[in-house]
């Protein structure tokens, strides 16, 4: 029931006492406060009535768009939570992915590393081997050269001999003034002249007098003739030039025995080896090269001596030998042009 039925029945109610107790003046009074009152009410049940109706529709507006937000923000929730179960299903694939790629790179590094060491071992035990083969190769030819000079030290010395005996026997004949004086020539050949029977001093004397005149003579290194003919270096030159290689290399020794003058001297032996090697006599033109690289280390002839000496071992088939000597060369004289050359020799290797 509202409130203005129950207004109406205590107004009712209360009326007869009111009727007694009050005039009609007072009663109009009540009547028309009874009514104002009441208009009030209605006038309150109305705006209020609306307020509330229009605030439980706001309300239920409200509530409808928070439980549509409610079920988007649900169902974000349960995509992101597939997404996070996704997500973790494919990081864990991709840590098992990584372990394994891990493992097999880490399995992989350390093969490659033990077959590197290996391989280092290996290199190393080979460097081993060609440097004990390369001393002894050296000492091979230190002890070839010293050979050879003790060779060319007997030969000189028999030289000798041969000279003082040929000077002791002209002055034998000399001083015995007859008899059997020697004729020594330059063409290695002696001959006796003998005078059978002196029948005057005068033709005895004319005889041996010549005969002690060539005797007093100084006997005559034995040299070939194409070695005597090229006893200089614009001859040697010549005679190489013209590929006389043997008789070029006899007449450039004989400028290596001039110690007055060492430069010349090492581009004669330096020369000796280019003969040799264009006779591709390599082991005996190596032997050369490495007498200057022995003796004159700083000569301008040293580095090619050396390039030299690494392409007569590359003729013999041992590149192992020319490719530690190319690389010596390179780094005993990096500046060279034959360090230039070297460099170009091991990149074609």
């Amino acid at each position: 029931m509202n409130k203005s039925a129950l207004t109406l029945i205590f107004s009712l109610a209360v009326m007869p006492l009111l009727v007694q107790c009050a005039s009609q003046d007072e009663l109009n009074q009540v009547h028309y406060q009874l009514r104002m009152l009441n208009k009030k009410v209605s006038e309150l049940e109305t705006t209020t009535i609306d307020t509330l109706q229009k605030r439980q529709a706001s309300s239920a507006s409200q509530m409808d768009q928070l439980y549509r937000e409610f079920l988007q923000f649900k169902s974000d929730l349960e995509e992101t939570g597939h997404l996070n179960r996704r997500l973790t299903e494919q990081n864990k694939e991709l840590e098992n992915a990584f372990k394994s790629y891990a493992k097999t790179e880490e399995e992989k590094r350390a093969a490659e590393l033990k077959r590197l060491e290996q391989e280092i071992v290996n290199k190393d035990q080979s460097i081993d081997e060609l440097a004990q083969q390369l001393k002894l190769q050296q000492d091979n030819l230190q002890a070839i050269q010293n050979a050879r000079v003790e060779e060319a030290k007997r030969k000189a010395e028999a030289a000798a001999r041969a000279a003082a005996e040929a000077r002791a026997k002209a002055e034998a004949a000399r001083s015995a003034g007859s008899g059997v004086p020697a004729k020594i020539r330059a063409d290695k050949t002696k001959n006796i002249f003998t005078v059978s029977t002196p029948s005057s001093a005068a033709p005895a004397q004319a005889a041996t007098a010549p005969a002690a005149a060539a005797a007093s003579q100084p006997a005559a290194a034995p040299t070939s003739p194409a070695a005597a003919a090229a006893s200089s270096s614009n001859d040697a030159d010549a005679l190489y030039s013209k590929g006389q290689y043997r008789e070029a290399y006899r007449a450039f020794e004989e400028l290596t025995r001039n110690p007055e003058n060492s430069q010349a001297a090492t581009n004669a032996r330096y020369m000796m080896g280019e003969c040799l090697f264009a006779l591709k006599e390599y082991d005996q033109a190596i032997l050369d090269y490495q007498n200057i690289i022995t003796n004159n280390p700083s000569s301008a002839k040293a580095p090619a001596a050396m390039l030299r000496q690494g392409m007569a071992f590359e003729k013999l088939n041992d590149s192992d030998t020319a490719r530690i000597l190319y690389q010596k060369l390179i780094a005993s004289y990096k500046d060279s042009p034959e360090a230039s050359q070297a460099q170009q020799l091991l990149d074609k290797m």
